[in-house]
């Protein structure tokens, strides 16, 4: 965030530094990291923010296992009903997120918008993630749950926050191409980030194609994947298939090395299921 970094995400940082020159949060930390396996006695530094970093880093490298085991030791940590514990581990799950909130961050702020409230929404949003996110039900895919969460979540209050309203409207309206309603306007960038983060990257080329309907099948699509009722590659055929402009069966067909009666299959498939699943979609939006 750099020139425009808001004071609350400052204050975070700020706070990070005085909670790793704490050598007990430290000691705690890395107690719980050793009696997990998650590191060796001779691969966890005494400093915390080492730790943390070594941390982020096995994540980066992709290890197998390696950020859900790291990141679910923290997390049980929070959900046990220890306080003490809980909180400590909350704010180094925080901190270690802070970077992906700051660029969700950046994508919420439009004209006529401080990025101080905006800071405020998202970071609250971050905190009430990782208390509450349920580890003990979503062992696997941590990391992207936890970002998938955290757009659901600040894609809600952003909406609530940014409703029309008072003197602003005009300001925020004139802003905005076509007379979108700032509410509206928030979502597509979120849901872009959302499905990046869930796999469908290839699959979303512009944000401005995430609006109305199409935006509404996305939204679904990521739902399905943070909830597993669709792997990556049947939720990329639904949504590559149905699209304006989408390429014919045989040429999909053809670029996934199947037949177009198994891609049509495969599809209707799951499709299906996704129908199963939807009216859940629908209770939790």
């Amino acid at each position: 965030m750099d020139a425009v970094q808001p004071t609350l995400v400052t204050r975070l940082n700020t706070e990070w530094e005085w909670l790793c020159a704490d050598r007990d949060s430290a000691d705690r930390v890395r107690s719980w990291m050793l009696d997990a396996g998650v590191l060796d006695e001779d691969q966890a530094p005494a400093d915390l923010g080492e730790l943390c970093t070594l941390l982020r880093k096995g994540a980066k490298r992709d290890e197998p296992g390696f950020i859900d085991a790291w990141m679910g030791v923290l997390l049980h940590r929070v959900s046990a009903g220890d306080e003490r514990d809980g909180e400590l581990a909350a704010r180094v799950l925080v901190q270690a997120m802070l970077p992906h909130a700051c660029r969700m961050l950046r994508g919420c702020v439009r004209s006529g918008e401080d990025i101080e409230d905006v800071a405020q929404v998202v970071i609250a949003s971050l905190w009430e993630v990782v208390r509450t996110f349920p580890i003990a039900r979503r062992p696997r895919k941590v990391a992207s749950g936890l970002r998938l969460e955290l757009w659901h979540r600040v894609s809600r209050e952003l909406k609530r926050e940014l409703a029309p309203s008072e003197h602003l409207d005009e300001t925020w309206a004139a802003a905005l191409p076509g007379g979108v309603e700032p509410a509206d306007a928030v979502e597509p960038a979120l849901l872009a980030q959302a499905a990046e983060a869930a796999g469908l990257s290839a699959a979303v080329s512009a944000v401005e194609e995430l609006e109305g309907p199409r935006g509404e099948m996305v939204a679904l699509l990521v739902w399905a994947l943070e909830r597993e009722v669709l792997t990556t590659e049947a939720a990329s055929g639904i949504c590559d298939h149905y699209r304006e402009g989408a390429p014919q069966d045989a040429a999909t067909a053809s670029a996934w090395g199947v037949s177009p009666v198994a891609l049509r299959r495969r599809r209707s498939r799951a499709v299906a299921r996704l129908r199963q699943a939807a009216p859940k979609w629908v209770e939790a939006a």
